[in-house]
């Protein structure tokens, strides 16, 4: 088979394409505001969740393991598309956001080895890809990206989950939270307009006669402005009886903040992720260190989606018998005196060496560091023997 390469593709001839939505997949609709994964990233939370996984994960060297043992690194691996604008980091972080805002990552295999097995893959954005399959038969699956159908043997696709309805597909953060999302962006833009056009005086200034002419309020008015409208704070002189009240929001707009307070608690519930990671208080968690709250998010967040993009990507572009593994130490490592202090335990319970110990401070993976037998303790010295009784002098 020949190997794809970047001029497959093309220039684009068919529009903007996505996955085609099924007649009824049981979540909302779109709204107003929210009715893509575009406009979904526009509320600070979905932001902010979706660089919690991506910055995370890439962040996380990829090795190759067989039965265990971890193998040199491929180059694929290192740099899964050569392309200078495509780095292994970003790759990764591309990935992951398709996968959790849209539910599917698509990518294409653009080289190939002598032994058949890639080496260069292509990132391809989800909003350009259309996934087609004949009812009933799963197997009969169909690429398209920019018009141009692909090889499907060179299609890598990770879902998340299944859409019922269209089997082909997984489902997307976005499409199961559509009203959600649709309500949190409709209180942005509430608090926007509100800022834009509520037209809240900073205060009132009561004169102390009754009546004033407006010449006169608008010339006193000039005078405050020009006066207190810049970063100054001066002393003022008012007549006696002159009341100056600062106003703020009325009572319906200030209960935006508690509104918001919760809408970060249903995005955080969206993503797998504990509300703390959106910037939501929670009780308790002053006092927590962050290696547990790391080991937390990782294994309850993470893990998931590291196991499915370890799987599908372990099968597509390492021989049989392989695997992909993403360095979890890079999250679960502790500050040096708590490391310091662990290791120093470990060393006398003669469990490592002082040689491993030292390769683990320089921040070398427990995996790579192959096990030394900790020497055996020395020798215990001979028992004393009392020498044998000579006899007396009178002997």
């Amino acid at each position: 088979m020949v190997a794809p390469t970047r001029a497959l593709l093309g220039s684009r001839d068919s529009g903007g394409l996505i996955p085609p939505p099924s007649l009824s997949t049981g979540f909302g609709m779109p709204g107003s505001y929210v009715y893509d994964a575009t406009t979904a990233r526009q509320i600070p939370a979905v932001s902010r969740a979706i660089q919690l996984y991506g910055g995370m994960m890439k962040q996380m060297e990829m090795d190759a393991y067989r039965s265990g043992m971890k193998l040199p690194r491929p180059l694929l691996l290192d740099s899964p598309d050569p392309s200078p604008l495509w780095p292994r980091s970003r790759y990764v972080a591309c990935s992951v956001e398709d996968y959790l805002l849209s539910g599917n990552t698509v990518s294409l295999v653009t080289s190939r080895g002598a032994d058949g097995w890639p080496l260069s893959v292509m990132y391809l954005p989800i909003n350009w890809v259309y996934i087609t399959w004949m009812a009933g038969d799963p197997n009969n699956v169909a690429y398209t990206y920019l018009g141009r159908t692909l090889p499907n043997d060179d299609v890598i696709h990770v879902a998340r989950g299944i859409d019922r309805w269209y089997p082909v597909r997984g489902v997307g953060v976005v499409e199961e939270n559509f009203p959600t999302l649709d309500r949190a962006a409709m209180e942005g833009e509430y608090e926007r307009s509100a800022l834009a056009g509520g037209a809240v005086p900073s205060v009132a200034v009561i004169a102390p006669q009754a009546v004033i002419p407006q010449d006169v309020a608008d010339e006193a008015k000039a005078a405050w402005m020009s006066k207190f409208s810049g970063p100054v704070r001066e002393p003022v002189i008012l007549p006696n009886g002159t009341q100056v009240v600062p106003l703020a929001w009325s009572p319906s707009d200030t209960q935006l903040t508690e509104a918001r307070k919760s809408t970060l608690t249903d995005i955080a519930n969206m993503f797998n992720l504990d509300s703390y990671w959106l910037g939501s208080a929670v009780q308790g968690m002053t006092y927590k260190t962050a290696a547990p709250q790391y080991q937390q998010i990782l294994r309850t967040s993470i893990e998931p989606v590291l196991v499915d993009f370890e799987q599908v990507w372990s099968q597509a572009w390492l021989p049989r018998g392989q695997k992909i593994q993403f360095d979890r130490n890079k999250l679960l490592s502790e500050d040096l005196p708590t490391t310091a202090l662990a290791l120093s335990q470990l060393v006398g319970a003669e469990i490592m060496t002082g040689e491993m110990a030292y390769q683990v401070l320089q921040g070398v993976p427990l995996t790579a560091i192959p096990y030394q037998e900790p020497p055996p303790p020395p020798p215990s010295p001979p028992p004393m023997v009392a020498p044998p009784d000579q006899g007396g002098a009178n002997a």
